[in-house]
């Protein structure tokens, strides 16, 4: 799919993702200082325009494994999400997602900026398929946990680390002011909304 404009694939281009490796026969004693990884604010827009599917899923069982990539060899982990319900595209009953990090043997590697797939938590998640693999559109900024309030509201929540996430020019609204703390059901509505609108593509 094209990208409406230039913005998110700045935001995938300029992700600098900061990685703190762990292992248990290092002198590591606790939580070291790491740059987070810098991103552009992507709009909801373009996170629709993006993204091959938009779904409500449970991540469900996950692997993680050393993978070789064009910045050297690096843990991945691929996640198995089982779909709810799909606003965009047809993804299946399932779908295999790989986001960057993990834990292989006694090796750990965290990703700042990276979404966050908890086995067992619902989230709403903007979705791309590439040659490789199937990836969270935008990183961290695709994806949505759903959180149940004391009244019993289904609402979402930010991926817990979205890294730096730097301000954009023009008149255009980052989806994560429009989705953070909307409800699950307001959500879905305002995502049809915006597939169903015309865009213009450059």
């Amino acid at each position: 799919m094209r990208v409406r404009g230039s913005l998110l694939a700045l935001s995938l281009a300029f992700a600098l993702p900061a990685a703190l490796f762990v292992s248990p026969h290092s002198p590591y004693t606790g939580p070291r200082e790491a740059a987070a990884a810098v991103s552009v604010v992507v709009s909801l827009d373009e996170l629709v325009t993006s993204s091959s599917y938009v779904v409500v899923a449970k991540a469900a069982e996950r692997q993680s494994m050393w993978e070789d990539s064009p910045s050297g060899r690096r843990i991945v982990t691929y996640t198995r999400l089982d779909v709810e319900s799909s606003v965009v595209g047809e993804p299946g009953t399932q779908v295999w997602v790989r986001t960057l990090g993990g834990v292989v043997g006694d090796v750990g590697q965290w990703v700042s900026g990276e979404a966050v797939l908890k086995p067992g938590e619902r989230s709403l998640l903007f979705l791309h398929k590439t040659p490789a693999a199937v990836v969270v559109t935008a990183m961290a900024q695709g994806h949505y946990p759903v959180i149940t309030t004391e009244g019993g509201v289904l609402k979402l929540a930010p991926s817990p680390d979205a890294g730096t996430i730097l301000p954009r020019t023009g008149p255009s609204i980052g989806a994560r002011e429009l989705l953070v703390g909307a409800t699950l059901s307001r959500a879905l509505v305002t995502i049809e909304e915006v597939k169903r609108a015309p865009r213009e593509r450059k």
